[in-house]
């Protein structure tokens, strides 16, 4: 133990070391304050005082500095430097004249006169004829029908449209039994009946929904050939699927524009000779309600355009005659469609009453294997099925080419797990892609 001596001379060095410490600190305060309050004398007793001569000077500077400024002065924001304008020239187009009122409806390369110089068989004659470059073309602006109003906005156009602009009544006359369409004062009324769905598309739908499912979203574009008024497609978007509908302009006047007038994407075509406007696979459904078209006839190409619109695993949905038609003398056009359809590898699906259902096949595995049997129409690889405007129907169908791609798939499986149980899932893939079945890129996935 350290005696108490020691422990005070410890005490008295130590304090003696934080003495010049506090001394500093105190000797900053003091300055501190000493410049506050030269700085606060300053300012409360005005500017530093100049000598005379400086502040003379300084005030007279401050005296030429002072630009009077008038009570009504007027800005001027204007560019004083810039070139002349160039002078004005004459309109390069000249103004067009409105045309007479007769061309209200008028529709480019639909001439009903001119298509009768063409051939009538396979209906030729009803498909788009353009002028010839040296013929007289319009010269005009297209004027709107008399009275023309506003349409009436969706989803209230699907039942509603303005007499005035489409005046026609005479399909509210032929099929007024069938519900297309009714005149009702200065407008029309669909009550979304059809030639074969007369209690509506609504429930012509709901019994399609009940053979085919409507509602996974797999079926998400359809088409509708020979559409009508287009009640099928415009219910169908009430259920998210698109439809375009079409229909030649024939002796139902004005389907396609009751279609456009209802907000229905539409337009004016038919199956003849060339194809329709569309890439391939380019829909989940086709659809034909009484369209009267001869599915079965010419080599079956009308089906063969149908193939190449659907996408592997699409429906092809026929209603109305030959369907269940038997009493009708109409077998025999039905067997003449099963035989098209089974030749280029179709699945009939179901069929009920007037309603039957074909299935595109998701490759052609077992199409290949079949063309033994089916010699006509075979495949065909030196067109392209993506090019559709002018092109004519070509009695052959393309083959589905998704074996490459999950070949590839399968392959690169294999290579990146080596292991045995992967390489006995690969083997089961691998046989029953053999058998003819697509199956989801999900089943390759580790």
């Amino acid at each position: 133990m350290a005696p108490p001596f020691s422990n005070y001379h410890n005490l008295i060095t130590a304090s003696k070391i934080k003495r010049p410490n506090l001394i500093k600190a105190l000797a900053a305060v003091i300055l501190c304050s000493v410049f506050y309050l030269i700085g606060f004398y300053q300012n409360t007793r005005g500017s530093i005082p100049l000598p005379s001569p400086v502040l003379a000077q300084t005030q007279k500077n401050a005296v030429a500095c002072v630009i009077p400024v008038a009570a009504n002065i007027t800005l001027d924001f204007e560019p004083h430097h810039r070139p002349a304008d160039p002078p004005p020239s004459a309109a390069a187009v000249p103004e067009l004249p409105p045309c007479d009122p007769s061309y209200s409806e008028y529709t480019p390369c639909e001439d009903a006169r001119r298509s009768l110089a063409f051939e009538r068989a396979r209906l030729i004659y009803r498909e788009r004829h353009c002028p010839a470059s040296g013929e007289e073309r319009l010269r005009c602006r297209v004027p709107a029908p008399h009275g023309y109003r506003v349409p009436f906005r969706w989803p209230e156009s699907r039942e509603l449209a303005w007499y005035a602009n489409v005046p026609h009544k005479e399909l509210t006359v032929e099929k007024g039994k069938q519900n297309w369409v009714h005149y009702e004062g200065d407008r029309f009324r669909f009550p979304g009946g059809g030639t074969m769905f007369p209690r509506g598309a609504d429930a012509y739908i709901d019994e399609i929904g009940k053979l085919i499912n409507l509602k996974d979203g797999s079926i998400r574009t359809a088409i509708d050939t020979g559409c009508g008024v287009a009640s099928f497609g415009a219910y169908l978007l009430s259920r998210n699927v698109l439809t375009v509908s079409f229909a030649p302009r024939d002796s139902h006047e004005a389907q396609v524009q009751f279609a456009l007038e209802r907000g229905v994407p539409a337009l004016i075509g038919i199956i003849a000779s060339i194809r329709l406007p569309y890439p391939s696979r380019a829909f989940d459904i086709a659809h034909c309600s009484r369209c009267l078209i001869p599915w079965g006839e010419h080599d079956g190409q009308y089906l063969l355009e149908v193939d190449r619109l659907l996408r592997p695993g699409g429906y092809w949905i026929l209603s109305g005659p030959p369907i269940n038609w038997e009493g009708h003398d109409l077998k025999a056009e039905q067997d003449r469609v099963e035989g098209v359809a089974r030749s280029i590898c179709w699945k009939k699906l179901v069929q009920k009453n007037d309603i039957a259902i074909w299935q595109k096949p998701t490759n052609h595995v077992h199409c290949r294997a079949t063309r033994r049997v089916f010699r006509q129409p075979g495949f065909c690889t030196s067109q392209n099925p993506d090019q559709a405007w002018l092109v004519f129907h070509y009695p052959a169908f393309s083959p589905l080419n998704f074996m490459n791609l999950l070949v590839g798939r399968l392959i690169g499986v294999i290579v990146r797990y080596q292991n045995h149980l992967v390489g006995k899932r690969a083997a089961g893939v691998w046989t029953q892609l053999k058998n003819g079945h697509l199956l989801s890129l999900s089943t390759f996935a580790s």
